[in-house]
């Protein structure tokens, strides 16, 4: 009963004051000391807030030039406003907030917003007063972003790749894809006018989505002529005016030899865009050397990462065949890995969501092979391929007409597994790589004990497993995952001293010293902390 008060405060507390704004009395008149009250009920509560638009009293009422506004922490914002006729406005900001208000003429202005750093979304009260005593208030919801940043942070970012088609791109579908855990989507920015990628950026936006904006005709053009200038200018410019935007993909696994001219259309976007990054997603490992450009796979990712100077590293390959799992995956996440870490960069893979022949239909125990084994050679961003079907595919989380398929669900709960347990995995530095089962030395090193932790003076695994040994934030853990999707896996671990296992909740139990049996689930993952 409590916390159902404490939910109804808020409400109550907007209602009383739509009640009294639309009274007619002088005893309306909201003040300052109300204003601040009031702030204080709602901080904090902007996502419970109906909306309020067009609110006005005796004739006299103010508008906004936006819904919602978008500030930086530590940064700052203007506010463009217009009443009904001449008057005066002020401002009523959160604790550590700064507002000023100018008026250029008797009934327009702006109010220039600054936000402290770190800062909590919040509600500014906007009281205005007519020249007869009548006075109206408006709330203007400001949400705080921090500025986009692909190298380190707190968060493991999902993606869903191929986005929604014009027709998909609704409030429920994007309320959905929130809802499914997925902190990021692909948006077509070269299909106008079959697209409206302006509409579909403010839509992600508003449900919190990331957007990678698909440029990549504008900026071949560009490279093909960087004195034709004007339409990548224009497009990166306007897509700058978007929060949600927070990276340009330029191509799609592209042959070393298009890394030069790819260079130059990233450095163009870099200057226009200097938060945003660049994204060129490269080929698998499975690729013919002609394909690739380059003799060997290795050659072929690190050409990239120097010549275009890359702040990330992305790469697809779809390894979960109806047979088993392609070796030359491991030698790509192997590859892709030690070449981010050499260049001091993070890296992006992707898992299969959607139906492709020969791979094995996707389930939930096969898209945690593929996530969990990318988290443990150190992804940062796990990208769904595809989240809308297209004409390769017949089934996909969504398909075109608008179904959403039972892997839908399977995707929205490994990502709850995901984001339960990325305190391990976010920004954290694995420090080595190991195998067990009969095919481990075709890609990787075998386990030995020379590679156990003080903690663990055995591990006793039947069965084809990847281990990780990870350090993130002063702790030390090692992730043991089940490389099969179809059978779980027996193993057993000898503690020397007090250790705590993971799982898929985020919950931690104690493992007392001595020999534990444990069985991991197919695709699944056991994880020890031991510091």
């Amino acid at each position: 009963m409590r916390r159902m008060k404490r939910k109804l405060l808020p409400i109550l507390a907007v209602c009383a004051l739509i009640a009294a704004l639309w009274s007619c009395s002088k005893e309306l008149k909201v003040q300052l000391v109300q204003s601040r009250e009031l702030k204080a009920v709602l901080e904090g509560q902007v996502k419970d807030l109906p909306e309020i638009t067009g609110i006005e009293t005796c004739g006299f009422g103010i508008r906004f030039d936006k819904e919602y506004y978008w500030v930086d922490a530590g940064g700052s914002l203007t506010v463009n406003y217009e009443l009904s006729g001449p008057g005066s406005v002020e401002v009523v900001a959160g604790e550590g907030w700064s507002a000023a208000v100018t008026q250029t003429q008797e009934d327009k202005g702006s109010i220039f917003v600054c936000a402290p750093d770190p800062a909590a979304p919040v509600v500014l009260a906007v009281n205005a007063g007519d020249a007869s005593g009548h006075t109206v208030g408006r709330f203007v919801q400001v949400f705080v972003r921090k500025p986009y940043n692909m190298v380190a942070g707190p968060h493991i970012e999902t993606m869903g790749y191929n986005g929604f088609s014009d027709e998909l791109a609704t409030e429920d579908n994007f309320r959905k894809l929130a809802e499914a855990g997925i902190t990021m989507i692909t948006v077509e920015g070269d299909w106008e006018p079959w697209i409206d990628w302006r509409r579909q950026c403010r839509l992600a936006g508003k449900y919190g989505i990331k957007v990678v904006l698909f440029i990549s005709g504008t900026a071949g053009d560009y490279s093909a002529d960087p004195d034709n200038y004007k339409g990548l200018d224009q497009k990166v410019l306007e897509a700058e005016t978007y929060p949600a935007v927070c990276a340009y993909q330029i191509a799609d696994e592209p042959s070393a030899v298009q890394a030069g001219t790819l260079a130059i259309a990233k450095a163009r976007i870099e200057q226009l865009a200097p938060n945003h990054p660049v994204y060129i997603n490269l080929h698998p490992a499975d690729v013919s050397q002609s394909g690739m450009g380059a003799a060997t796979y290795a050659d072929y990712v690190e050409h990239f990462a120097s010549v275009c100077d890359l702040k990330f590293i992305t790469f697809d390959q779809y390894p979960v065949y109806t047979w088993g799992v392609e070796d030359s995956w491991f030698t790509a996440l192997d590859v892709v890995s030690s070449t981010a870490r050499r260049h001091g960069i993070p890296f992006w893979a992707f898992l299969l969501c959607s139906r492709v022949p020969g791979r094995a239909d996707p389930d939930l125990c096969n898209i945690r092979l593929q996530g969990n084994v990318d988290l443990m050679y150190g992804a940062q961003c796990i990208q769904f391929f595809v989240w809308k079907a297209h004409s390769a595919t017949d089934y996909a989380p969504i398909m075109n007409d608008g179904e959403y398929k039972p892997v839908y669900y399977d995707c929205k709960e490994y990502n709850r597994e995901l984001h339960n347990r990325e305190f391990i995995f976010a920004g954290g530095d694995v420090w080595k790589v190991r195998h067990t089962g009969l095919d481990s030395y075709k890609y990787g090193t075998f386990l030995t004990p020379a590679d156990y932790p003080e903690a663990i003076g055995d591990m006793s695994i039947d069965g084809d497993a990847l281990i990780s040994f990870i350090g993130n934030n002063g702790n030390e853990y090692v992730a043991v995952c089940n490389k099969s999707w179809q059978e779980k896996l027996p193993v057993e671990l000898t503690f020397t001293r007090t250790v705590y296992t993971i799982d898929r909740n985020g919950g931690f139990t104690e493992q007392q010293p001595g020999t534990s049996a444990f069985e991991i689930d197919e695709g699944d993952m056991l994880v020890v902390k031991w510091r």
